[in-house]
C-alpha cells in the first residue's frame, strides 16, 4: 500500500471513530464516546505521522504513536501546539478508565475530550 493511500485510510478511520463518538455522545453513552474519541485521535495522529513520512506499521502501538506524534509533529515540525500531545495523552488515560475500570466517567471530562477530538 502506498504511503498516501495509508495516510488517507488512517484519516478515514479517524473520521469514522469521530462519527461514532458523536453518536455515543448524543445517546449519553459516556464510555463509548470516550473510547471513540481516543480512537479518532489515535488514527488522526497516525495519519499525520504517515503524512510526514513516518512509515506505516503493521500494528501501531499506543505508546509509539504518542511518542512519535510529540516528536515528529509537535517538536520537529511545530504543526500543532503542544496541547494536542497532551490531549492525546489525556484521551488515552480516559480511554483506559472507560475500557478497564468500572468507575463512572465524569461527564465534563468526556465532553472536553469530545470537543478536543
Amino acid at each position: 500500500m502506498k504511503a498516501m493511500e495509508s495516510k488517507d485510510k488512517g484519516l478515514e478511520r479517524a473520521k469514522q471513530f469521530l462519527k461514532s463518538a458523536e453518536a455515543c455522545w448524543q445517546a449519553e453513552g459516556l464510555v463509548g464516546c470516550a473510547l471513540c474519541c481516543y480512537s479518532a485521535m489515535f488514527w488522526a495522529a497516525i495519519a499525520a505521522l504517515m503524512h510526514v513520512g513516518v512509515p506505516a506499521k503493521k500494528k501501531w502501538r499506543h505508546d509509539d504513536v504518542k511518542r512519535l506524534f510529540g516528536l515528529e509533529i509537535i517538536k520537529k515540525r511545530h504543526w500543532v501546539a503542544e496541547r494536542y500531545g497532551e490531549w492525546l495523552k489525556d484521551a488515552y488515560e480516559l480511554r483506559n478508565d472507560a475500557h478497564y475500570e468500572l468507575q463512572e466517567l465524569i461527564r465534563k471530562e468526556v465532553e472536553r475530550m469530545f470537543r478536543h477530538s
